[in-house]
């Protein structure tokens, strides 16, 4: 197969989202197929490993951007997912049987992208949101909440978890880490350049003024921490609706979760209608459970994992992967950019020639 037309394929598949836009993947062609392994990049400071649920539900959307290419080209391909997955040696391959002349690149996954905007309050067609509550990928389904009282019950929740987060030390720390004040760092290719986060006047500077921990565990015992969390779950309260992810905690359903949550988001951009991810409550509630949420939330979390689970009709093995505030938006985001292809991209073949 020709390596441009890999390449090219490689190109779509880095396009799918991240935590913070960490890219936590490489794409390894070795002449049959393409495996998506585990980066490691930055490995001292990420906050979300090799196993974490935040890079599977990645790994789920690189492998949904994959399959578009693979359907927009209409070529045979076999995937397959190793017993363990969460190892990231490989989460998954593919392997493709010939490819056309021609690259036809599949729109979804360019349109795709995070408006974190405020959105307009219109409605959203009826028609769409039974559509959108359709789609399946395994265990893996769509709960929407258009409710009012429903969805400022989630957005309480992301306010109590977004309280947690801006209270967390290693947190904070991972989102200063992440942002990129210039362009000349936004051009990069990963992070999140802070002109996408659609702060007010003043907020960039804002940003670095509390990039300091010790500072902002000051300003925490003020308050400071309940008045970013309020804002923060302002807008899901106002959204037209919030789209929320649901499926089952094994590695190999989360990876469900993420293609899914990919395929719907595609849909949704390619419409005309914007999405922005919430993780917050999901990251508190794994944070939770593992003993590793802030002192002093412990109780705070417990009853957010139980409304959690009552607002979204949870079965016993199911759990929340991702909400989405979706809407017709008011403005065009800046888009963060990507890493160069070389960075995330190996042909394996041309590393094995050049040892002998």
């Amino acid at each position: 197969m020709d390596i441009n037309w890999v390449r090219k394929l490689a190109a779509v598949a880095a396009r799918a989202p991240s935590a913070d836009n960490t890219q936590p993947w490489m794409l390894r062609w070795n002449g049959d197929e393409v495996a998506i392994v585990f980066a490691g990049r930055d490995r001292a400071k990420s906050v979300f490993p090799v196993d974490s649920h935040a890079t599977l539900i990645s790994v789920g959307a690189v492998i949904e951007n994959i399959q578009a290419v693979i359907s927009a080209n209409a070529i045979s391909a076999e995937w397959r997912l190793p017993a363990a997955p969460e190892t990231g040696q490989p989460y998954a391959s593919v392997t493709l049987h010939g490819a056309p002349a021609n690259f036809v690149t599949p729109e979804g996954p360019l349109r795709r992208h995070t408006n974190r905007f405020p959105f307009r309050s219109d409605a959203l067609p009826e028609g769409l949101l039974d559509q959108l509550g359709n789609y399946h990928e395994g265990p893996s389904r769509i709960s929407l909440l258009v409710d009012p009282v429903e969805k400022s019950r989630m957005a309480r929740l992301v306010q109590v978890c977004s309280e947690a987060r801006f209270c967390t030390e290693e947190l904070h720390e991972w989102l200063i880490s992440s942002l990129r004040f210039t362009p000349a760092d936004a051009a990069r290719g990963d992070g999140l350049d802070i002109a996408s986060l659609g702060l007010p006047p003043g907020g960039r500077h804002f940003f670095r003024f509390i990039a300091n921990w010790k500072r902002m565990a000051s300003l925490n015992r003020l308050g400071l921490h309940k008045l970013m969390a309020l804002i923060e779950a302002s807008l899901p309260a106002k959204a037209p609706a919030l789209l929320c992810i649901i499926g089952q905690g094994n590695p190999r359903n989360i990876i469900c979760g993420g293609r899914l949550m990919e395929r719907v988001w595609m849909e949704l951009n390619l419409q005309g209608i914007g999405v922005h991810p919430y993780y917050v409550v999901t990251d508190q509630i794994n944070r939770f459970s593992t003993g590793k949420v802030t002192a002093g939330f412990e109780a705070r979390m417990s009853k957010v994992e139980e409304e959690t689970r009552t607002l979204l009709a949870l079965q016993p093995r199911e759990m929340l992967h991702m909400i989405l505030r979706i809407g017709y938006p008011k403005l065009s985001p800046v888009r963060s950019e990507r890493l160069p292809l070389e960075t995330i991209f190996q042909d394996a073949r041309a590393s094995s020639s050049a040892l002998f």
